[in-house]
């Protein structure tokens, strides 16, 4: 089997396994010649502004939050499974956000069809994450990734409570040696911050 078959195969067990859990992607024939295929996302879930495969089985995506890159499957696999669970978490938090607004501040339950609606897209957050191997890498935002650049050997992140968060992400870890106390990248921080170097930062469009 041809590594584009492969990697074909790989993305349709993907989508099919995401749409069990009710995110309904597809993966439809590429208009354009540089690529073999596309993958669409479902409606009114934000994830990939537009997402490509080559022939060679790579990944070229943009997504909404002005990103672009190019990865191999398994960077993918992680890319579409954590922005789609951090997009229910975004959509349940602003409705969340806009029930305490027209609540003016006071503690008033929500109405039942919202909360339910509110906890099934916190429910399937949790499922879609669930889908990730333990040695998966998060994907780190712009700090978090500044930080570990930085980080130098037998160093330590400068405040302790960032120090404890990078280390509860799986990104860093504690060690010692003789009297020194120092924080070290971890296998999965050393491919968190892989992931990131395939990442761009796309030029916002202007409005008129």
């Amino acid at each position: 089997m041809l590594n584009i078959e492969k990697t074909l195969q790989s993305v349709r067990d993907l989508l099919d396994r995401l749409g069990k859990e009710g995110v309904e992607f597809t993966l439809v024939e590429s208009e354009y010649s540089d690529y073999v295929a596309d993958i669409r996302g479902p409606n009114k879930v934000y994830v990939f502004l537009d997402c490509s495969i080559r022939p060679n089985g790579t990944f070229v995506w943009r997504d909404y939050d002005h990103h672009k890159g190019v990865c191999d499957f398994d960077e993918f696999r992680v890319r579409i499974i954590t922005l789609t669970a951090n997009k229910y978490l975004d959509k349940a938090k602003d409705k969340r956000k806009k029930w305490a607004s027209l609540c003016e501040g006071t503690d008033t339950p929500m109405p039942e069809s919202l909360a339910v609606a509110v906890s099934d897209m916190e429910n399937k957050a949790n499922r879609l994450k669930a889908l990730l191997e333990p040695d998966d890498p998060p994907l780190l935002d712009g700090r978090d990734i500044a930080i570990l650049k930085e980080l130098k050997p037998y160093g330590v992140v400068k405040t302790a409570e960032e120090s404890q968060r990078l280390r509860e992400l799986g990104v860093l870890e504690r060690r010692y040696y003789i009297d020194q106390v120092f924080d070290a990248l971890t296998d999965k921080g050393e491919k968190a911050l892989e992931f990131a170097s395939h990442v761009e930062r796309t030029k916002r469009r202007r409005t008129s």
